[in-house]
């Protein structure tokens, strides 16, 4: 796996209240407010925290090998898409 594997479904976008550094990404409903129609409107400049890829190796590279990490973060994302009832959520990602 050479990136993170998002399958773009928004649900870490939506569930961000208790991430401290996003603290001022949400209005107090926990969604990101720059998530729109799914999609994030500051992509190309979003927080370090919302890069799989960066955040790994900027601070869990030294915890975690790329693989493990990717793991957890993957399986992070099969918990949200479980809570909010995206059928077939597995099916998505490729190892």
């Amino acid at each position: 796996m050479t990136s993170f594997p998002c399958n773009s479904c928004g649900e870490c976008c939506r569930n961000i209240a208790h991430i401290p550094e996003l603290k001022d990404f949400h209005s107090g409903d926990g969604i990101c407010k720059f998530l729109k129609n799914n999609r994030c409107e500051i992509y190309e400049n979003r927080p370090d925290i919302c890069k799989v890829d960066t955040m790994f190796e900027k601070t869990y590279h030294k915890f975690y090998t790329k693989e493990q990490f990717y793991n957890l973060n993957i399986e992070a994302c099969f918990q949200l898409q479980e809570r909010a009832k995206i059928i077939n959520f597995e099916n998505n990602y490729t190892n």
